[in-house]
């Protein structure tokens, strides 16, 4: 073989050699990574499951206090109810009455705001009424 041939074959061997030794040392660095990236998913698989065990827990003691929750909210609202019927009841029972003690102020307020208006000028004007219920007025 001539001389050129021979060293461009060594070249050429060479390159492959450079190519398949790049190629081990990508292998052995992704497979390092690979391994670390396993290592970290199971870590955080770990705490996956740890927080997924966690949130069941929470889970079940919110079911656990939601019942009697439940009871009391039921029986604040049935309270809520007897309150308003009462007052209700109250209300629909003392409202007439005030209403009516109310009326009879105000008309015997009227009443004797107009007697005293009328006694007043009676006695101020000391004129005795001309007529004052006399069959004779006509």
């Amino acid at each position: 073989m001539p001389l050129l041939v021979q060293i461009c074959v060594v070249i050429v061997t060479l390159a492959i050699v450079a190519i398949v030794v790049t190629t081990i040392v990508t292998m052995v660095r992704l497979t390092q990574a690979a391994a670390r990236l396993t290592a970290a998913a199971q870590v955080s698989m770990a705490q996956v499951e740890r927080i997924v065990l966690e949130t069941h827990e929470l889970i079940v003691s919110a079911r656990e206090i939601m019942t009697p929750a439940q009871h009391v909210v039921k029986r604040f609202q049935h309270l809520g109810e007897r309150a308003a019927t009462l007052s209700t009841a109250v209300m629909d029972e003392i409202e007439p009455p005030v209403f009516s003690a109310i009326a009879v102020a105000r008309g015997v307020k009227a009443g004797t705001g107009q007697l005293l208006e009328l006694l007043t000028r009676r006695f101020l004007t000391r004129r005795p009424p001309s007529h004052n219920g006399d069959y004779d007025h006509e």
